[in-house]
């Protein structure tokens, strides 16, 4: 068959890399016009044709894979069937070509492009109904007919029709992932494309993957196609194969004695993992031997790497590439992002496989998740870290490679181990010393503060005369130091031969000084920008924090102030479908405040739709929600608000027998009133302290209890479900406001004001009032659910702004009053539910109802 098909200029660009790759095999991936010409070609790899089938989303539905055959002979080997069978099921043509590009012979031809199948929104909602598959796989009996769900779905089929973005909140038990998994699992068996569905937290994404989808795998699936889906998270996830083979390998040289079996117990779990990520591995890994087997994409060699084919992080990208839907999380939905951005890659896999279509879940985190990732950050614990992998008590990468190099009589190696011993290791001793400098003044510098914002007024600071600047350039120069010393050596050993030098080595070595660079880069952003701007030109914000209890860790950041024209022109105009949801989207009925911040306002918009799907529980019945008028206001009396916390808090846990959720808006506060009410409730009820035991272990404690009283603040605000009688009180101490002298906080209070609005009202307001809307969410979970809600903050009511906070709460029966007729109202509620046991409240766990509600 003739080339002809060929455009002039892809049949030269063809000529020209197979020449320059000596006429070895080389993989093209071209576009196919409408008349089946092939218009444009692009190189994705050079060796075999095997090769490039490994690397996931390499070419897309409707385009066509090229190899040549520098044998001159076209005719397809088993191999190359095997591959055209594979890309053909994903829409991908396959041809062969001669070196010379004379001939061209195509063995599958690229599928026309089919028209695409329009979602029914009423069928699709129908698959949700009582009658539909979605009630057959769950059981009949079991399973509860939602119609705001059934609505929710038909809006997304919508979006999925039209394109364009939809703002859709649904209140607590609507069950949103199952409204938007149905319409995303039937959009790709239609019409053949994926769905990206991102979720603030890798336990959601857990969730997705191991109960809903399987559930709606089964629902949906015909004689023809069985819905598929995949969970990626981020390299670091998962364990590197190859990674920990060297690190066994040199176990005695990088660690000390007591990680040997920690290390020998990874392995034998690498054997049986099929996941091969952290949530599978039955006990958490301490950081420094995870550091050292965690994969890494800087480290990674891909198709060079003997444990390919195995690979837990490729596994799990291919089966995202052949997936109808990939559930992510937002942190690696930025990275995704980040990558594209500074790549300027919008057709390609990237982080993620390229996509049209894309779910938001839990969105109202997406602006500070993304401003994360988009900026600059680097912590004394993270550079102390690096320096340790390099070398640490005579252990480390350094030692390894000396060792290494120690055993070779040839005059590179010797001239190799002399620059380590002399540069690199005096390198390494500058960069420990400017690191502690640097961290000390800057530790000296905050004071008693815990975090300090770095305007421009910084560069005049004090501290940089008492030793800053000095011990900065000193730092950065050994950090170069260490990057030439590492990459001369290397260079070294790359004139060796390659079989024999210690190539995977050699890699950490330069993961190591490259994580050195960012460190670099985060340090001079955040304390010596050159001007207040992010990377892309635009003004960034900048501060030192200490965090940590048991080891004090400084850290500094810089990070973008302004995402919405970021997001609109990277994001949401170039995804054809995006679908945002949560439980907290809108500001009463109003969903401008995420709009704003999103960049969805800005022109053109593409917000096609703004819902608000309503919760179907009976909040008038089953919650009562008291707000006391007599208590101190928490600004002009801190201490009596404390104390009238602490005894609210009492006076509940006796009316209710136990069962009270507290959450506080700071660590301080949660502190002075467990210590208060301690000693008094402690016998009784047991007290659960966020801080004194792991997170996950409290909340298990609290539902295992049935009658604990547990203490939380920010991360218990939301992402908790305790259904049943183990939670039956919920008290929250304040309205959740943000500190305005945080740093972010205050720069963007301060841009408000700059464009002439106020920024409490604009941005304080509303946030707070999602928060409290987070916040009252956690009590009632279900229809069977009873309790009460107690805000100790009158502001609520007696401030103007007050109405917008409450305006989108759940339509609770409310008790405005003094803090006594609010107990005696709560004591009759709970009188009144228990007359019908309250124990038998949604303790079903193993039934569909709760599957739905969970996934909340």
């Amino acid at each position: 068959m003739s080339a002809g098909r060929l455009a002039p200029a892809v049949r030269e660009l063809l000529r020209d890399e197979i020449a320059a790759a000596r006429g070895r095999e080389v993989s093209f991936v071209a576009r196919v016009d409408g008349d089946g010409a092939i218009v444009e070609a692009r190189v994705v790899a050079r060796g075999t044709v095997d090769a490039v089938l490994a690397l996931p989303g390499t070419a897309r539905r409707g385009e066509m894979l090229l190899h040549n055959h520098p044998s001159g002979v076209l005719e397809p080997s088993g191999a190359d069937l095997s591959v055209a069978a594979r890309l053909h099921d994903d829409g991908v043509g396959f041809g062969i070509v001669d070196n010379d590009v004379i001939e061209l012979y195509v063995v599958v031809e690229c599928p026309r492009a089919r028209a695409v199948e329009r979602l029914d929104p009423v069928t699709t909602a129908r698959l949700l109904g009582v009658d539909g598959p979605v009630a057959e796989a769950v059981g009949r009996d079991r399973f509860e007919d939602r119609p705001a769900q059934r609505d929710m779905a038909a809006y997304i089929a919508d979006a999925y029709n039209d394109g364009g973005v939809a703002l859709l909140e649904a209140g607590t038990g609507v069950g949103k992932s199952f409204a938007y998994l149905v319409p995303a699992l039937v959009w790709g068996q239609m019409n053949g494309e994926r769905t990206i569905v991102s979720t603030n937290t890798i336990n959601l994404q857990e969730q997705l993957v191991g109960k809903d989808l399987p559930v709606l795998a089964r629902a949906l699936a015909t004689s023809d196609h069985e819905p598929t889906f995949a969970m990626l998270k981020g390299w670091r996830n998962y364990l590197c194969l190859s990674r920990l083979e060297q690190a066994r390998g040199a176990q005695e040289t990088l660690f000390e004695t007591d990680r040997a079996a920690e290390l020998e117990g990874i392995a034998a779990w690498s054997a049986r993992s099929t996941d091969g990520s952290l949530a599978d591995l039955p006990d958490e890994p301490s950081d420094d031997v995870w550091d050292a087997v965690a994969a890494e994409s800087d480290l990674c060699t891909r198709l060079k790497c003997p444990h390919f084919e195995r690979c837990f992080v490729f596994q799990a990208r291919r089966r995202a590439a052949e997936a109808d839907v990939v559930v992510v999380n937002h942190h690696l939905l930025a990275s995704d992002l980040a990558v594209r951005l500074a790549a300027d890659n919008w057709l390609e896999a990237a982080v993620l496989p390229p996509y049209r279509r894309l779910i938001l879940d839990e969105a109202h985190h997406l602006e500070d998740v993304a401003a994360a990732h988009l900026g600059a950050q680097v912590s004394q614990l993270s550079v102390q870290r690096l320096l340790g992998r390099l070398e640490r008590g005579g252990r480390g990468l350094l030692p390894v490679l000396h060792a290494e190099l120690s055993a070779r009589d040839d005059l590179l190696s010797a001239a190799s181990r002399d620059l380590l011993e002399q540069r690199l290791l005096d390198a390494l001793r500058a960069a420990r010393r400017g690191a502690e400098e640097l961290f000390t003044l800057l530790t000296r510098r905050l004071g008693q503060e815990t975090i300090l914002r770095l305007t421009e007024a910084f560069a005049d600071d004090p501290v940089w005369t008492e030793g800053l600047d000095v011990a900065l350039d000193n730092l950065l120069a050994a950090f170069d130091g260490l990057r030439d010393g590492v990459e001369t050596i290397a260079d070294r050993l790359s004139l060796q031969d390659g079989g024999d030098r210690p190539a995977a080595l050699v890699g950490e070595l330069r993961g190591v000084v490259r994580r050195l660079d960012l460190a670099a880069r985060g340090l001079t952003a955040s304390l010596r920008p050159g001007r207040d701007a992010a990377a892309d030109g635009g003004p960034s914000v900048r501060w030192l924090e200490r965090r940590g209890k048991k080891t004090a860790n400084l850290s500094l950041a810089a990070v973008p102030l302004d995402l919405a024209s970021l997001l609109k022109d990277a994001l949401f105009d170039r995804v054809e479908t995006v679908v945002l949801t949560s439980a907290t989207l809108a500001t009463g009925s109003d969903f401008t405040f995420l709009e704003e911040r999103l960049g969805l306002s800005l022109p053109p918009s593409r917000v096609m739709a703004r819902e608000i799907l309503p919760s179907p529980f009976d909040f008038p019945s089953q919650c009562l929600f008291g707000i006391p008028t007599d208590l101190p206001e928490p600004r002009d009396d801190a201490d009596g608000h404390d104390a009238a916390v602490a005894r609210v808090l009492i006076e509940l846990a006796h009316a209710s027998d136990g069962g009270v959720f507290c959450l506080f808006t700071s660590h301080r506060a949660l502190r002075r009133t467990a210590e208060a009410v301690r000693g008094r409730i402690g016998e009784r009820w047991p007290l659960l302290v966020q801080g004194e035991d792991q997170r996950d272990r409290l909340l298990r404690r609290f539902r295992e209890s049935g009658s604990a009283v547990l203490l939380g603040t920010d991360s218990f605000w939301e992402g908790v479900d305790v259904p049943g009688r183990a939670l039956r009180v919920l008290i929250l101490a304040k309205l959740p406001f943000k500190v305005p002298s945080e740093p972010l906080t205050a720069a963007r209070l301060e841009r408000l004001e700059q464009q002439g609005l106020d920024g409490f009202s604009h941005y304080l307001v509303p946030l707070a009032g999602l928060k409290l809307k987070q916040g009252f969410g956690r009590l009632i979970r279900s229809r069977s659910d009873v309790g009460a809600v107690v805000l100790l903050d009158r502001r609520a009511v007696t401030k103007r702004y007050g109405v917008r906070i409450l305006e989108g709460l759940p339509p609770a029966s409310r008790v405005v009053a003094d803090w006594e007729d609010i107990r005696d109202a709560c004591e009759e509620f709970f009188a009144r539910h228990a007359a019908t046991p309250v124990g038998a409240r949604a303790y079903t766990s193993t039934t569909t109802t709760t599957i739905q509600e969970e996934a909340e």
